[in-house]
Parts: C-alpha cells; structure tokens; sequence
C-alpha cells in the first residue's frame, strides 16, 4: 500500500458565499478521499510525483456539497494525469 499526502494550500471558492464555505469542502474532502481509495490510484499518483498546481473548470451543480463533490473529482482527475 502506497501513502498519499495531498497538501492543498490555497483553495479560491470565487462566487461561493460564506455560509456555504464548509459544505463545499466537506464535499471535497469527502470525493478526494473516495478517488483516492479506488484500487490502483495511490501507486498510480506517487508515480507522477510532486505537482504545483492543479486547476478544474466545470459548470458549477446546484448545492455546496456538489460542488465541493465535483471539484474534487476534478481535482484528483488532474492530479492523476
């Protein structure tokens, strides 16, 4: 079993309020920790290595959950490449 540490030090939400601010990142914590997990994915990231930045633009779904949700498949799609 390979270890992943995933760092995010900046995280822009531009156009989320405030008062949704942690439902968006309970939905990412919860889809990276899922897309991490699948077989295969942690041995596949720690062969790309190191990455500075990973940028995601989708069309935003309805609710703070979901758009946390999909930002992070993106998110770990992007690092996965």
């Amino acid at each position: 079993m390979t270890k992943v540490v995933l760092h995010i030090d900046r995280l822009v939400l531009r156009g989320v309020p405030a008062a949704e601010r942690d439902a968006v990142v309970a939905g990412l914590k919860a889809a990276l920790a899922r897309e991490f997990a699948l077989p295969g994915v942690a041995e596949q990231l720690a062969n790309t290595g190191h990455r500075d930045a990973v940028r995601a633009r989708f069309a935003a779904p309805a609710g703070a959950q979901a758009l946390g949700r999909d930002a992070g498949r993106h998110m770990a799609a992007g690092v996965r490449r």
